[in-house]
């Protein structure tokens, strides 16, 4: 501790009372010494490469979560008990910032595709379709949903990228008595719209039983999308847990 406090010019901390508080010096080394654990992990993971081992974190969007990802994860935790699978549930923005930042190590997205990029390995599963859809008592064209005297938007979070394509849409055509009611999850987004409270605008992969179900239908209507599947991870570091979950992500999309 005598060498460290000499080095930086101060101790890394303090106590008050019971109570230890960082000083300046002591707040600048945090993402150092965050760095050489995350090196160190590294370091352990070449020890064995044939084991499978240590932290596997991930980022994903909860439509990928809840219809795609969560049996593969479910059963990579059963063939891999030593592994530590940490997931994070997110906006496609944010998991692709967190894999930036090396705070994932895998991050999903249903998004528009990426630009090639050197730090990133990206696999682009292709253009997802999407539906317009209301409850089965609901209006059966675009034209009679516009009629309606109050039309409400049943939708995610504000960086979701199917809800912006919709928006755009209706920005196009300039409709402006639109009103979005937003819901926190998918589940909670279909059931206030086979309640009759409103529209929305979902991934057709999240809609399949309902639709199958004649629990909701869709309204034909060509709103403009390019949204993609896509898998991500860094070139600069892939240890044998990242590589397997990466080739069973691969196999069902």
């Amino acid at each position: 501790m005598k060498k460290l406090t000499t080095l930086i010019g101060e101790p890394p901390f303090i106590f008050h009372g019971k109570q230890m508080q960082l000083t300046d010096g002591g707040k600048k080394l945090i993402p150092l010494v965050n760095q050489v654990l995350a090196d160190y992990d590294k370091i352990l993971a070449l020890k064995s490469h044939h084991q499978i081992t240590g932290d596997l974190r991930i980022s994903v969007p909860e439509s990928l979560m809840l219809y795609g990802s969560g049996p593969i994860f479910s059963q990579y935790v059963r063939d891999y008990p030593e592994v530590n699978l940490i997931i994070n549930n997110a906006t496609c923005l944010k998991n692709h910032e967190r894999l930036l930042a090396d705070q994932a190590d895998i991050a999903l997205m249903l998004w528009t595709p990426l630009r090639e990029n050197k730090q990133l390995q990206i696999d682009d599963f292709g253009k997802q379709e999407f539906s317009l859809i209301t409850s089965i008592d609901g209006p059966d064209t675009w034209g009679e949903l516009m009629e309606l005297d109050q039309k409400h938007f049943v939708i995610n979070e504000k960086e979701c990228g199917y809800r912006l394509a919709f928006e755009k849409f209706i920005q196009s055509k300039s409709i402006a008595d639109i009103q979005t009611m937003e819901v926190w999850s998918l589940a909670a987004i279909k059931q206030t719209v086979i309640d009759g409270l409103g529209f929305s605008f979902l991934p057709d992969f999240v809609i399949q039983d309902e639709l199958q179900n004649k629990l909701l239908k869709r309204i034909p209507v060509d709103i403009p999308t390019n949204l993609h599947i896509q898998l991500l991870s860094r070139n600069n570091w892939q240890n044998p847990a990242i590589k397997q979950m990466l080739e069973n992500l691969s196999n069902i999309f």
